[in-house]
């Protein structure tokens, strides 16, 4: 995964030095590699949210019920999946 990140990084360094210059002699457009570019940081921000989502719903705290006693509920109680639901409605798709 991080060779793939290091490549794709790459390959936006070369689209961003090809437009300052003037140079547009890729194999592919730079408006494809621009579209693949945001593409990428699309699905990295996606990526990043999923896993604060799985995050939260894995850690043990959130289920424990010593927090009736402090908040008067179990936070995964509460949640009722809302940060589940809210996540997967930004999946593009």
């Amino acid at each position: 995964m991080n060779d793939q990140i290091q490549e794709i990084n790459d390959l936006k360094e070369s689209v961003d030095w090809s437009k300052q210059n003037g140079y547009s002699g890729f194999q592919i457009t730079l408006a494809t590699a621009e579209a693949l570019l945001s593409e990428v940081e699309r699905l990295q921000t996606e990526r990043k949210e999923m896993e604060g989502v799985l995050k939260w719903y894995a850690n043990k705290d959130n289920y424990d019920p010593g927090h009736l006693d402090t908040f008067g509920f179990i936070p995964i109680d509460k949640d009722e999946g809302k940060r589940a639901s809210e996540a997967l409605s930004h999946l593009k798709g």
